[in-house]
Formats: C-alpha cells, structure tokens, sequence
C-alpha cells in the first residue's frame, strides 16, 4: 500500500540529540517516572521514562556487575515502556536466551509500571566493544529472544497469554525488541534505552567509557562487584500511529537525528526528565502531555511471599519433604527479582504444610 512504501522510505536513524532550553528541565526531579504524550496532529506517540533509582536497586539487590546492570537496565527499561498503557494485570515480558556469558537476560513490567528481572550470571566482564561502552551485544550473544504478552480479552475474567520466539538479531537488547514490535506487531518507531554506571575512584571522563547506552529506528520498507553506581538509567519511545502525516514524520526523523550527541543517559545526567525527552523528540508537534506516573520500586512491588515459598514445597516428592523434617534441615529461598532471603524451620514447614 502506499503507507507502506511510505515508510520503507524512512529506516536508519540512531541516537541523541540537540541544544534546548532550561524550560525543558525537571527541576530537582530523583525519583522514577514515566510520560506519555501524543503530537497534536495524532501522528505520532511518545513515551518517557527515568529509571535510574529502579536500576541501581536491582543492581544491589543481585550484585549486578556493569554489564550485567546494563543488560538488566536496557531490558527493564524498554519492558516499562512497552507495557505503559497497559491494563494494570496485563504484562510484557521478554527473555534473551542467548549463548553469550550472561547466560540469559530476562525482564517483565505490567500496566501498574511493576517491572523486575534478572540476569543468569550477575558477575560477568568483557572488554569494552569498538565504541568503547560496555558490549552488552556479546554478553547476550546469538540464541532466541522469547515475547510473552499477557491480555484481557473482551469478556474475559482472565488473562490470556500469547508467545512470540524471533532470532536474537544483536543482542543490544533496544535493537533487538523494536525489531519485534515491527514485525510481530507491525508497530513502527524508535526505541532507546542506556545505564550509565560509574565505580568507585572513577571521574567523569573513564565512567563515559562505561556508559551503554541504545537506540534503534525501524519502520517498514567494568567495575568491580560492589562498588558500582548507577548514575543515570532510562529510555524513550516513538510510535508511529496509523494515516500519520509524511510531514510529522520527516519532523520527528529531523528530530531524533539532532539528538545524536546525547544519548538518553547523558539527557538524565545534565537533569531531563521524561517531559524534557519527549519535548525534544515532539519538537515542533505540539505534544499533548498525559499524567505524570511514577515507576514502583522493585522491593514494593515484587509478588513474592513466604506463602508463594510454601506452594513450591507442596511441590517436591514427598520423601523429599520427609527427609528435610528427618534431618532437621532450615530451608532457604532467596527471590532471585528482589534478594528477599525467606528461612523456614521444619517446626514452620511441618506447621504450615
């Protein structure tokens, strides 16, 4: 159709960005957010958001190393804003099985903004790729990107889940889900997501070096464990509506290729929040800004619970059950999203079970 040669016409644009005003910064502004806005012509929809208190406590809390944190960061991050608009019990969920030394990378976020995820080996380091930022593509390396969407249908009382398996294409984890959402989804934009992260005794200068930052356009046609800092966290998303203007999007393309000086990270660290990114990526598009939401932490919003443990022992044989009572063993299960350490007696096991 013609929308369709349209589009092929527009294909490659990377990264950040361009001069503004101060009237675009959030003043004092630490705490996670997420902004959505729609440019006033209906062509285009942005969304926002700032992470870095959420990825600095799941850095702690798995004692994530660099790359780890900036796998777990990208992943998160992007998860949030494909999930903002959401139904609050209908998720996002994405799982990068891939052969790299992470040994996988998996993220989920619900329309509540709940977001949590792990990586399969928190301690891995790799020398830093050609650009000189942390190379989250090889720690990820070649495999399966596995998509789960979990909706209400009409009528429905409960969700219904829908998977998605597609080739890891480069394992930067931004590049990776925006294919996804163009070919499975047919939905088309630009995605970006970065943490930068910082060790102890560095200056500004070598942690740039550190940074891992993404983004990605498609339309159709390291420190040590432990003394690590997350200094900024965050991403951005622009879709595509349906009958959007040639010219919205000749504008919003302008737009992202002003942007190339200045990754989402750096826009966090010289103090943009969510409206400030989307005010650069709508410039000229009069964006209609919705609510301001804030993003839960891990801790408030992780499910887990000493009654979710005892379900899963209720699972094990029961001749394994007698010989923890037998050897008068403790159990603990430590919930691999939020480190929360659960400890159970065979007096609280025999109990409860």
């Amino acid at each position: 159709t013609y929308r369709q040669v349209q589009y092929r016409r527009h294909r490659s644009i990377f990264r950040s960005c361009a001069e503004v005003s101060s009237s675009m910064l959030i003043p004092s502004q630490t705490d996670d957010h997420m902004l959505t806005a729609i440019s006033a012509d209906g062509s285009i929809s942005a969304k926002a958001v700032v992470t870095t208190s959420l990825i600095s406590e799941a850095t702690r809390l798995q004692n994530l190393g660099g790359l780890a944190s900036a796998a777990l960061g990208r992943a998160l991050s992007c998860s949030l804003l494909v999930a903002e608009g959401l139904k609050d019990n209908e998720q996002f969920q994405v799982k990068f099985d891939g052969d790299g030394p992470l040994r996988g990378v998996f993220a989920l976020a619900n329309g509540r903004l709940e977001s949590r995820g792990y990586v399969g080996n928190p301690a891995v380091t790799l020398p830093t790729n050609a650009r000189g930022k942390l190379d989250v593509g090889a720690g990820v390396g070649k495999g399966s990107m596995q998509v789960v969407r979990t909706k209400f249908l009409p009528g429905d009382e409960r969700p219904t889940q829908y998977s998605s398996i597609t080739e890891i294409r480069t394992g930067e984890i931004p590049e990776d889900i925006n294919y996804f959402l163009l070919e499975s989804e047919q939905r088309q934009g630009a995605l970006a997501a970065g943490v930068f992260v910082q060790g102890d005794g560095k200056d500004e200068a070598e942690a740039a070096q550190a940074s891992a930052d993404a983004v990605t356009l498609q339309t159709a046609g390291s420190s040590a464990r432990g003394t690590l800092r997350v200094i900024a966290a965050g991403g951005w998303y622009v879709q595509l509506l349906p009958f959007a203007a040639e010219e919205s999007i000749e504008l919003l393309e302008a737009n992202i290729e002003a942007m190339q000086a200045r990754s989402p990270t750096t826009l966090v660290r010289e103090g943009f929040g969510a409206r400030g990114m989307i005010k650069l990526l709508l410039n000229g598009l009069d964006p209609q800004f919705a609510d301001l939401r804030a993003v839960p932490s891990i801790a408030a919003s992780c499910p887990c619970s000493e009654d979710r443990v005892f379900r899963t022992l209720r699972l094990l044989p029961a001749d394994e059950m007698q010989a923890i009572k037998d050897n008068n063993e403790v159990v603990e299960v430590k919930c691999e999203f939020c480190g929360t350490l659960y400890r159970l007696t065979p007096a609280e096991i025999d109990e409860k079970m």
